[in-house]
């Protein structure tokens, strides 16, 4: 007769696998997440970039050469601008602030020439506020820039 001995118990090896992929599983899920915030707050600038441009790229000729008394821009401008501050107010990428920027190409905007072209600007940093201890080791600690450009061309003229 011959003994057989029985094979060890494999108990515990389930929990040494889950330890040793959870950390990097981790590191995917932030990852996901916080790229996926990121692209989404794109989105929403680009398309307030756009909205803003499209209404300032129609603007008739009369409103573009308007020049108030004490402001350095033509009023449509601020209305552009404003336009995309009201649509990314909602969003909250970090501590610091959503600036806008409105331009005309390839004069300044300041009601003497009518540009050829129109350009508005997004820009913000977005910060992982989620998962930061686990993006902090990959991204650094510095919030990644996010800008978005909009050019069309003025058909005022």
């Amino acid at each position: 007769m011959s003994w057989r001995r029985p094979a060890p118990a494999q108990r515990g090896i389930a929990t040494l696998e889950m330890v040793l992929i959870l950390p990097l599983m981790l590191l995917f899920l932030a990852g996901m997440v916080y790229f996926g915030r990121y692209f989404t707050y794109y989105s929403a600038a680009h398309k307030a970039a756009h909205d803003a441009a499209r209404y300032l790229s129609t603007v008739s000729r009369r409103e573009m050469r308007m020049q108030v008394t004490g402001y350095a821009q033509v009023p449509a401008l601020l209305l552009a601008q404003n336009i995309a501050q009201q649509e990314t107010a909602g969003l909250h990428p970090g501590p610091a602030v959503i600036a806008v920027v409105v331009d005309c190409l390839p004069f300044s905007c300041t009601g003497l020439a009518l540009p050829d072209k129109v350009r508005v600007m997004v820009q913000m940093r977005v910060a992982d506020e989620l998962f930061a201890p686990f993006s902090a080791a990959f991204l650094g600690e510095e919030p990644l820039l996010l800008q978005a450009y909009v050019t069309m061309l003025y058909v005022g003229q």
